[in-house]
């Protein structure tokens, strides 16, 4: 085994492949040989033997690292499926893997709720009905852990709820164990649904977390997920009440009116409201920029130290830094303290002391708040009035060598999110609740070829604040390719780097073969013919002269 590994780390694949499959004729249940396996197919393009071999690795391996080493493999994998049927062998995995803590559960939650509604095509709003999914490893496993990102799902989630609304009192162990899972569900969507009529305040399926008596109810409604329940909707939020109180101002008020627009919209909606920290691999900033195939590696200095995270919104981006390189020293600042009390509370909780959150704008910095190494900015520049004022901001605390790492909107991508814009002038819609559900039962209720029914597709469709940024945002700019680099020139940067999601690079391949990959106008001329490449935003790096 070892020696197998050794090949394949040494890219001789052929012979560590051979080894491999050796080792498994003389036990095809090896662990390590399976988990081996599974990981070289899966890196190699064989996603369904990947699926088969790291299944078989998960349910044999005996030791928590040895789970981690295939978990995230295997969950990437089904995160990708479209089950047809239901499997006992799928429903297996999906369980398994919700409950690992190096597998984000999110990924799974399309995947899980496709095969959770194939397992039960039909549901009856009876109590019977109701304690048999209770003692559904696999539904409570997705309700207590993913938000739920499937239009058909949350039809049958409504239909739970009045369910357990009018079977109330007549339920066993099975009923409260799901009315807890759908409480902590509906916690994770904001209560994007009203409440049911004639849910009582002390039902753990009203909204316990604005609840007064919340106490109360824990101790009314003890079950296998109390401790769950309590620590998410009760200590979670009282503690990033305190947290909010404590965090230092780095910039004073600027006055700009979209800023404070924009700080009111996270203020009351931080985003995104992510529950799984990052686990990514171990590995070393200044390495991966040194990759960057237009970087002046004399200026970059092979220096990544310090690091400022310019409007990291709830923390991910530099609790994903941290975990990464935790030589890293970084600064996260946001306009809305209870982002950032969100991302200081995850921090806390993972034992991260080096990363700073403070409170200020942009728009507001100076150089002597530098200099960093690096900057970091995703999703946030097309948020502002002048987005090239942002970035000059940014350029000014970057040193000399310095490289900025930026994610921006596209224009072409964000075409069904414009219809979007439309229709709600049309409606005379604002940022309220009322109407971002009023907004969303419209949508939901169009016709699958539809344009708008496009926003279905997009996870931030299904909680609040998530829908509240995707289309209700007070401000937005979107950008073309060759844009981006006027952009970047105008504070002084030159692209240096272009980090299109894999679909398009091969889609750049064969249009253009052995191109320029930064040639931004072939970038244009391939948007054009393919508008949707770059849904996910253009992902691109800038160095200072």
């Amino acid at each position: 085994m070892g020696e197998a590994e050794a090949r394949l780390a040494a890219g001789d694949l052929h012979a560590g492949f051979e080894l491999l499959k050796a080792a498994l004729a003389v036990d095809q249940n090896h662990p390590g040989a399976l988990a081996a396996m599974g990981l070289f197919l899966a890196a190699h393009g064989d996603p369904g033997q990947a699926t088969e071999v790291l299944s078989r690795a998960l349910g044999g391996a005996e030791t928590p690292q040895a789970r981690a080493r295939v978990a995230p493999a295997l969950a990437q994998l089904l995160a990708g499926l479209t089950p047809s049927r239901w499997h006992p062998v799928l429903d297996a995995d999906l369980t398994a893997l919700l409950g690992e803590s190096s597998v984000d559960p999110q990924v799974l939650a399309r995947t899980t709720a496709r095969v959770l509604l194939l397992k039960t095509p039909r549901f009856e709003e009876t109590a019977e009905a109701l304690e048999a999914l209770g003692g559904d490893a696999l539904w409570i496993a997705f309700l207590s852990r993913c938000l739920n990102v499937d239009a058909a799902m949350e039809a049958r989630l409504d239909a739970l709820r009045h369910a357990l609304t009018a079977t109330q009192g007549r339920g066993g162990e099975g009923w409260r164990t799901l009315a807890q899972a759908l409480a902590l569900n509906g916690y994770l969507a904001e209560h994007l649904d009203d409440e049911p009529e004639g849910v009582e305040d002390s039902a753990p399926v009203s909204p316990l977390f604005r609840s007064p008596r919340a106490d109360d109810v824990m101790m009314t409604w003890q079950g296998p997920l109390t401790d769950l329940l309590v620590r998410k909707t009760i200590q979670e939020p009282a503690r990033e009440m305190g947290l909010a109180q404590a965090v230092e101002r780095l910039t004073p008020d600027t006055g700009d009116d979209v800023s404070q627009a924009v700080r009111a919209q996270y203020e009351g909606n931080p985003y995104p409201r992510w529950a799984a920290p990052p686990q990514p691999p171990r590995r070393v900033l200044s390495q991966e920029i040194e990759a960057l195939p237009r970087l002046d590696q004399a200026a970059f200095a092979r220096r990544a130290r310090t690091v400022l995270a310019a409007g990291c919104g709830t923390g991910f981006e530099p609790i994903d830094l941290a975990r990464t390189d935790p030589s890293l020293a970084i600064t996260a600042l946001d306009l809305s303290r209870a982002s950032l009390a969100y991302g200081a509370r995850v921090a806390e909780q993972l034992g991260l002391d080096r990363v700073r959150f403070v409170q200020g704008d942009i728009l507001a910095l100076e150089p002597d708040m530098g200099p960093f190494d690096v900057v970091v900015s995703t999703g946030v520049l097309h948020h502002m009035a002048r987005p090239q004022d942002g970035l000059a901001r940014l350029a000014g605390v970057l040193r000399s060598g310095g490289v900025v790492r930026l994610a921006l909107y596209s224009e072409r991508a964000r075409a069904p999110i414009r219809r979007a814009h439309a229709l709600i002038r049309e409606r005379g819609w604002t940022a309220s609740a009322a109407d971002i559900r009023a907004f969303r039962a419209h949508v939901l209720a169009l016709p699958n070829d539809d344009p708008l029914a496009a926003l279905r597709t997009s996870e931030d469709f299904y909680s609040l604040s998530g829908c509240r940024d995707l289309v209700f945002h007070v401000q937005e700019h979107r950008y073309t390719p060759p844009q981006l680099v006027e952009l970047l020139a105008q504070a002084g940067l030159r692209l240096v780097g272009f980090e299109p999601p894999s679909q398009a690079q091969a889609a750049f391949r064969q249009a253009f073969w052995a191109a320029d990959p930064l040639d931004m106008e072939l970038w244009d001329r391939l948007e054009a013919a393919q508008p949707t490449l770059f849904a996910g935003m253009y992902q691109l790096w800038g160095q200072k002269a």
